[in-house]
């Protein structure tokens, strides 16, 4: 079974990289003539996880959806990012490469599909749906990243091609939601065939996402925040649930769970690891820790610890005593200096994504899936939806799902609309910390009014009005002066 998977991820990557492309300052080339490959529906087919493939190398990172709040300090190996710094400079931006590179196989198969005969239409539709579905989940992502981005939307056929600026951000969202009609309309079926590929509940998932966004950041106002209770509902009739405990979200034996709605897959042998490498620590220099011998640590020099838990969310969890989420989050160890072989340093390390110890190396590798939704996130954007309608009762019976789940009981603080959309912050903090999802909440949360994200990031503090959009690298800049630099860079 492993060998067919492997081998399913590796054919789709040839041809991948054959139509790469760089930042928007190239003009891709194709080698993939319609006589050479697009003839059958396993074509297309085999693209599409090429595709999924892509979508995880560009996912799997905490630069974009964490660095840029308050879940890190410094780890004790490090580096920390420029993004995390909160010293983003146009010389020193991560590039977009990437990104239109997955745009432009997308716009590929949306195009080539159109003239494969299928023996069976839904197949087609599926593959469709999941395209558009992909492509709205990355325009969404490219737009909290950078605001207005080039719109592309066919692939680049020859080296003769227009140059793009940069569209307006609403024009974005635009696309994005036509994109998301578009999926749904295409699925044929209401659940899941698989929840490491985009499904209908995945995209109404998406759409609520978009909506809170878009309500919150873009005054999108009461109009979106309807939208994305809509769109909640429909989430809710697929079937998904909490499950009764915490840590098992997170079981690599049993990863696509009745909690997740969309992940992208993970295998040891398949990718050099998920993100969750980076939160871990090397076991050669722990002396004492918690649980020992069954801590989130590598024998090997594999496990980097660039970043610890922050003081801040240690001081969350320590609020609320016994919450079920806060081992699962954090476990303690004490450092010994490998000079002087002196333990001396309490140190943290995230526990979260812990992969597996694999006996036949006796080390440990990050195969966790990458949850990128999953029920309990839903809850909470239910939650803070309706606390954005002065729905408070109704808010607060959904902000308790997850309090229930973790242990803590209800939340019997004040009822006051700011105090419960801070409760409602702060919970998404605990059940989805390391999740990519907390910069983006800071972000929603502060445009909504409910905190000045200048006061709650450290590496914020005294930067007011520094962008909360991410510069435009320079090179890209360079070679296409139709781009124009992110305001206040």
């Amino acid at each position: 079974m492993k060998t067919k998977r492997i081998i399913q991820f590796v054919i789709p990557l040839v041809l991948i990289y054959t139509g790469c492309t760089k930042e928007l300052d190239v003009k891709p080339l194709s080698s993939i003539t319609s006589e050479s490959f697009w003839n059958t529906s396993s074509d297309a087919e085999s693209y599409l996880i090429g595709i999924y493939d892509k979508l995880r190398d560009i996912t799997n990172t905490t630069l974009y959806g964490e660095d840029r709040g308050d879940t890190f300090d410094p780890g004790y190996i490090g580096p920390t990012t420029n993004a995390w710094a909160n010293a983003l400079l146009p010389d020193n931006a991560p590039s977009w490469s990437g990104d239109y590179n997955l745009i432009y196989h997308l716009n590929r198969l949306l195009l080539e599909i159109e003239s494969i005969d299928f023996s069976n239409q839904e197949d087609k539709n599926r593959i469709k749906a999941e395209a558009y579905g992909i492509r709205a989940l990355q325009y969404f992502r490219m737009a909290k990243v950078w605001g207005g981005v080039p719109l592309i939307l066919e692939p680049t056929q020859n080296a003769d091609v227009e140059l793009k600026g940069r569209s307006s951000v609403n024009e974005v969202f635009v696309q994005v939601n036509s994109d998301i009609n578009q999926s749904i309309s295409l699925f044929p079926e209401d659940n899941y065939v698989d929840k490491n590929r985009m499904s209908k509940p995945a995209v109404y998932a998406l759409l609520a996402d978009v909506k809170l966004w878009t309500a919150k950041v873009l005054d999108g106002g009461t109009t979106d925040i309807d939208a994305a209770l809509s769109a909640i509902a429909q989430v809710e009739a697929s079937g998904v649930s909490l499950l009764p405990v915490f840590s098992d979200i997170f079981s690599t034996t049993n990863k696509k769970n009745d909690e997740i709605i969309f992940s992208i897959y993970f295998d040891r042998d398949e990718q050099s690891s998920q993100y969750g490498k980076r939160l871990a620590t090397r076991g050669d220099n722990i002396t004492q820790a918690d649980n020992y011998w069954d801590m989130n640590m590598t024998k090997a020099n594999r496990a980097r610890a660039v970043y610890e838990p922050s003081t801040k969310l240690r001081t969350l969890f320590k609020q609320e005593p016994g919450d079920a989420r806060e081992d699962v989050t954090i476990i303690h160890a004490i450092y010994t200096d490998p000079v002087t072989l002196i333990p001396d340093t309490l140190i943290t390390v995230f526990n979260k994504f812990r992969g597996t110890w694999w006996t036949d190396e006796d080390d440990r590798f990050y195969d966790d899936d990458q949850p990128m939704y999953r029920f309990g996130d839903i809850v909470l954007l239910k939650a803070e939806a309706l606390a954005a309608k002065d729905q408070i009762a109704d808010a607060i019976i959904e902000l308790n799902k997850t309090r229930n789940r973790a242990g803590i009981g209800d939340y019997t603080g004040a009822t006051d609309k700011q105090s419960v959309e801070m409760e409602i912050l702060n919970e998404r903090w605990r059940e989805l910390n390391c999740e990519l999802k907390r910069w983006w909440d800071l972000v929603r949360f502060h445009e909504g009014g409910t905190i000045n994200i200048y006061q709650e990031v450290t590496n914020l503090n005294g930067k007011d009005g520094y962008p909360l959009l991410f510069p435009i690298n320079q090179t890209v800049i360079d070679v296409n002066s139709l781009i124009t630099q992110t305001p206040g860079y």
